[in-house]
Parts: C-alpha cells; sequence; structure tokens
C-alpha cells in the first residue's frame, strides 16, 4: 500500500504514482492491479469506459429521431441498418426518408452547430480554443456539452418510457462486439472484494444507464435527467449521498473511465486512484495538494471483437478506429520523484498560476489547461 501523500506549500502536488499500463490482457487483470482489501467504491462511467468508441446515450437520440420521424412501423423494418452517430436513409422510401430528416434537424440543427463550434472546432483551431475559455471561463468543449445534453434529454421527454427502454436495449444488444467490460467480470469483482460496490455513474439519460446496469447487474447507477445533468462535479455531487466519506483515508474509491474529453477529470480531486482506459485524454499527474489521490492508471482494453481477433491468430486485432480515438500506448512506471525529474516545472509553473483561484480568468484558464496537457505529453514521452 502506497503512504497517503501530504499537502505541499503550493496549491496543486504530483501523485505518488502513475503507471502507464500499455495494453491489459482483460479487464479483471486490471482490477488485480489497482483495487486492493481496502477498496470499498468502484465508480464506472458508460459509453467508451464499457464500450469502446460508443457513446450509447447520444446513440438513444439517433434512434428516436428515426423511429419517431419513421413511424414505428417502418423503423421496425429499417432499424438493423442504424449505425452510431449516422442519419438513417431509406431512400426506397423519400417521402418517409424527407419527413425524418426535417423532424431530426428541426431538433439538432442548432445544439450541431452550436457544438460543432464550441467543442469539435475549438479542440482543434488553437485560436478559437483561447476565445471559448474566454468566452465561458473553463474548457469550450465540456462547457458546450451542455446543450446538446439538455436538447436530447428534452427530446427523450416525448415519448413513453416503455418504448425507450426498447430502443436502449436495442442499442445495447447492437454493439456486445465492442464491449470492454462485462457482467462476469464484475462477478468476479465481487467474488474477489466482497467489500466492493458498483457504481455506474454516466452523463447519459436514464433509459440508457438504466438498462447498462441492470446487464452488467451493478450496485448503484447514477444518470442525467433535465434537472440534474450527471457529468463532472455532478457526479461527485450523487457518490456524496451515497458515501458521505468520499475523502475520507478509510475510505478507498477508485474510478475507471475512458474521460472522453476530459469530463472525468475531476474524479482525480476526490478518489484515491484513477483510470483511464482507451482514453485520448487521460489523467493528469498534478491534482490538488489536499486531493487523497494516490495513484493514476492508465491501460489499454480490448473490446470483445479485438478479443476474439487476437485469439484466432490474427496479427492486426486491433481496431482500426483506436488510432483516432485512443493509440495503444507503451508500459511506463513513474514514482513521485520520476514525476517532479519530468514535469516538476510544470507543476511550478501551474502553481504559479492557480495560487487565487477566485481571480482566475478565462486567459490564465487556457493556459493552465496547456500546462497540464504538457505533463500529460511529457509523462507519455
Amino acid at each position: 500500500m502506497v503512504a497517503r501523500v501530504e499537502s505541499t506549500n503550493g496549491p496543486n502536488r504530483l501523485v505518488d504514482r502513475l503507471v502507464h499500463h500499455g495494453e491489459v490482457a482483460s479487464f479483471r487483470d486490471l482490477c488485480e492491479r489497482v483495487l486492493t482489501s481496502k477498496t470499498r467504491y468502484l465508480v464506472l462511467d458508460l459509453d467508451r469506459t464499457t464500450h469502446l468508441g460508443r457513446d450509447l446515450g447520444q446513440d438513444l437520440g439517433w434512434e428516436l429521431c428515426a423511429y419517431q420521424g419513421y413511424g414505428s412501423e417502418h423503423f421496425e423494418t429499417i432499424e438493423d441498418r442504424q449505425e452510431s452517430g449516422r442519419f438513417l436513409l431509406d431512400w426506397a422510401h423519400p417521402r418517409k426518408t424527407a419527413r425524418y430528416l426535417a423532424q431530426s434537424l428541426r431538433i439538432w440543427a442548432y445544439p450541431g452547430v452550436y457544438y460543432g463550434f464550441w467543442g469539435k472546432a475549438a479542440a482543434r483551431v488553437d485560436w478559437l480554443r483561447r476565445r471559448g475559455f474566454r468566452h465561458f471561463v473553463s474548457d469550450p468543449v465540456r462547457a458546450a456539452q451542455r446543450v446538446p445534453q439538455l436538447t436530447l434529454l428534452r427530446h427523450l421527454e416525448t415519448t413513453p418510457d416503455d418504448v425507450l427502454r426498447r430502443l436502449a436495449l436495442q442499442i445495447w444488444a447492437r454493439y456486445q462486439p465492442d464491449q470492454v467490460i462485462d457482467r462476469a467480470d464484475l462477478d468476479w469483482v465481487r467474488s474477489r472484494w466482497p467489500q466492493v460496490e458498483v457504481v455506474l455513474s454516466s452523463a447519459s439519460p436514464k433509459p440508457t444507464v438504466e438498462v447498462a446496469g441492470e446487464a452488467l447487474g451493478v450496485d448503484h447507477m447514477h444518470y442525467s435527467t433535465l434537472d440534474h445533468i450527471n457529468s463532472g462535479e455532478a457526479k461527485i455531487e450523487r457518490l456524496r449521498e451515497l458515501c458521505a466519506r468520499v475523502g475520507d483515508p478509510e475510505v478507498e474509491i477508485v474510478g475507471i473511465s475512458d474521460t472522453s474529453r476530459g469530463e472525468d477529470h475531476c474524479w482525480a480531486q476526490h478518489f484515491t486512484r484513477v483510470v483511464d482506459i482507451n482514453s485520448p485524454t487521460p489523467f493528469p499527474a498534478i491534482v490538488s495538494s489536499d486531493s487523497p489521490l494516490l495513484e493514476v492508471h492508465s491501460a489499454t482494453l480490448l473490446s470483445k471483437h479485438e478479443r476474439a481477433r487476437r485469439a484466432a491468430g490474427d496479427a492486426a486485432y486491433l481496431d482500426p478506429r483506436r488510432e483516432k480515438l485512443a493509440p495503444p500506448q507503451k508500459k511506463v512506471e513513474l514514482t513521485r520523484e520520476d514525476l517532479e525529474r519530468r514535469v516538476g516545472w510544470v507543476l511550478r509553473r501551474v502553481n504559479a498560476l492557480a495560487t487565487a483561484p477566485s481571480q482566475i480568468t478565462g486567459d490564465i484558464a487556457y493556459r493552465l489547461a496547456l500546462l497540464q496537457e504538457a505533463s500529460t505529453s511529457f509523462v507519455r514521452a
């Protein structure tokens, strides 16, 4: 067991240990490396954490547009053509297709343009990203997510719960080959560490999270509603309802997430260990000085389809999407002293900028984000 760190003189510090495991044989093997006899809660994100490259909540929105646009009877005849994040086009029935497209655009045109500008474009164009930080005084990509999230939740309220559940079940079944974590894995975790309670905490809507939680057999499920968007620090608020002793040295909490777009980076301020899997935006090695975090882990976990291809002897078993989503990592293990040599200068700059949190402007937030990203790059080098 790694000794718990003490606060430093600065507002931020380096973690005690950082491990990039590279490709890990299985989720169970990863758990052997990060769970202990003191671990009480295992917190899992959904979407790209349980499935390689899939946003199940977003897919429910696409599915609902097709269901409403084509009508339930016609949708049932073409639903097997649905692809993740794509329009479902049936050119053999142009009038139905036109009605479906018109309805979808009416609902999603503004949210799509808004997120395309402040989310996707700002993530790629530096001057726009800086402008976004000035506008939101935070990461524009995460701030811009709120508009499509609210749009999706409002749209779901137009449909009966039983229909949404059926659509969510179809999505879950469709993407089984992309699953990274399944029910047998979590049953094994409980047999190995009986004290552990598994929490599924996602920004996805209730139908998606309930179907996933039941399929995985988790102990607790947290999801988004119009009254509560379950993302970022809101996930911690929900967890506190379950465990009032978050941060208590005697309560170990391990969080596993793809932390896509950095959404779950705040976990590092509250948990004992954090693990990013198949992630393009891994957890940083710099946390606040009063954080209970001991270790940061990062791993490449294979999907069911990739594992089957590897077992069949296919040398090119890795999914081609990984080059864009999360390229495989080399194995690296660093102590706090190793991190100090590599990124100590980054920590000092972060502390120099973050000494007065109430005075942080958009420009300072932008510079802090760049420094955190630099620390990640130097650690991985």
